[in-house]
């Protein structure tokens, strides 16, 4: 484990099977990191340095973000940011709508319970108002300290958890899926997810994705370790050359449906859709203490809070499986808690969207399609299309947004 509590490389892809095996595993980690890196850094700093302009303004049309239009008169948009420097695809998307009123409505894919990150954010967010004066941020923090760091900064910013986007309707209980797991656990291939966590667990399902945080040879060394770890943990995934393929929202929630706990390991994160989509299908919860926003909609009663620790996960995942909590009582309360919120939000926006000139009536359905298929991705200069089109004509998204945790 190092300093940022998250899995050293050799915890996650498991012992080589001979030093040139490690050697060359090594080597792809080191070239891999270092060209996202570079990458990441030249997206995350040239919007902020582009004329509005002139041939050089549209260098940054590559960089690819999501996003949902609330409203389109007034030009309301739901945006996910993120990151060492949050604010960069506002900055994209914002110089090609320097001339329009628009109001952004960020969600935040990473804490900002960071100081470095606040204060950086904090000059952007000056930089950003000089720039585009007919623009407005603002923040719907995950949790309440977020809120009060974000404000601090000069950000407007009000708490309303991300995870309140998932749709109930997909994550639920389904009729005579027997329990064939201890546990499940939604997490991606990186080494924030801590999967060695879990593997005390008797009986695990594994749903995993890569976003391409490690490079494919040690993405597949990986899977290969989950696979030989224990004949009764297994991948749902559907494997193809030793690479996890997407699952549809549906089929996660059935695998969900085929365990008795959710798990949920990372130190830090954002909110980690997967944690409501486990309460929503009913399940009970084992959490290592975390930073981000995931324990917003937990509750004592089926949730633990446990050790970090492989021997404390599986005490805990045991302790809740035998306790048996009918899984409609983990999701009525969750439900109340969620619509609690849900309608807060729409008082909120129902406002906003008042002082912005709306004439439309209050809102009183939930606006929000939830997260399977709710963004539209794109680049950013297919985005900034999008939103200029006077009907939407987007592709949905494809993007697994379910399976992002």
């Amino acid at each position: 484990m190092d300093e940022d509590k998250q899995e050293a490389f050799e915890e996650l892809v498991g012992p080589a099977g001979s030093a040139l095996e490690r050697l060359l595993l090594l080597a792809a980690r080191r070239v891999h990191r270092t060209k996202s890196k570079l990458r990441g850094t030249v997206r995350k700093r040239v919007p902020f340095l582009l004329p509005t302009r002139g041939p050089l303004s549209d260098l940054d049309s590559g960089i690819e973000m999501s996003l949902h239009v609330l409203s389109r008169d007034p030009l309301v948009l739901y945006v996910p940011i993120g990151g060492a420097r949050p604010l960069y695809p506002l900055a994209a998307l914002g110089r090609r709508l320097a001339g329009r009123r628009v109001t952004f409505l960020t969600m935040q894919t990473w804490t900002m319970e960071r100081p470095a990150v606040i204060a950086r954010m904090g000059r952007d967010l000056a930089w950003y108002a000089g720039r585009f004066p007919l623009h407005e941020i603002i923040f719907l923090c995950n949790t309440e300290e977020e809120r009060r760091l974000v404000a601090a900064a000069g950000g407007n910013a009000i708490f309303s958890n991300h995870n309140l986007m998932v749709s109930e309707d997909i994550f639920r209980q389904l009729p005579d899926v027997p329990v064939e797991f201890d546990a499940v656990y939604n997490g991606r291939i990186s080494p924030i997810k801590r999967h060695h966590l879990a593997f005390d667990i008797e009986r695990l399902a594994h749903i995993t994705y890569s976003i391409g945080e490690l490079p494919p040879v040690a993405a597949r060394a990986f899977v290969r370790r989950l696979q030989a770890r224990s004949p009764l943990h297994q991948i749902a995934n559907p494997l193809v050359d030793g690479w996890p393929g997407k699952l549809t929202a549906q089929q996660v929630n059935h695998v969900y449906n085929q365990a008795a706990v959710g798990l949920c390991l990372s130190a830090v994160e954002g909110a980690m859709y997967s944690s409501m989509e486990y309460l929503m299908a009913g399940l009970p919860i084992v959490s290592t203490p975390s930073l981000g926003g995931r324990d917003v909609y937990f509750d004592p009663d089926y949730c633990i809070v446990a050790d970090p620790e492989p021997a404390a996960i599986r005490r805990a995942v045991e302790t809740l499986r035998d306790r048996a909590i009918p899984r409609q009582q983990i999701r009525r309360r969750t439900l109340e808690k969620v619509h609690a919120q849900r309608i807060e939000l729409m008082a909120f926006l129902t406002a906003l969207l008042r002082r912005k000139g709306s004439r439309a009536p209050p809102i009183e359905t939930w606006p929000f399609p939830g997260t399977d298929g709710m963004m539209r991705r794109g680049t950013v200069r297919e985005i900034a299309a999008f939103v200029s089109e006077p009907e939407p004509t987007w592709r949905r998204s494809t993007s697994g947004d379910s399976l992002r945790a």
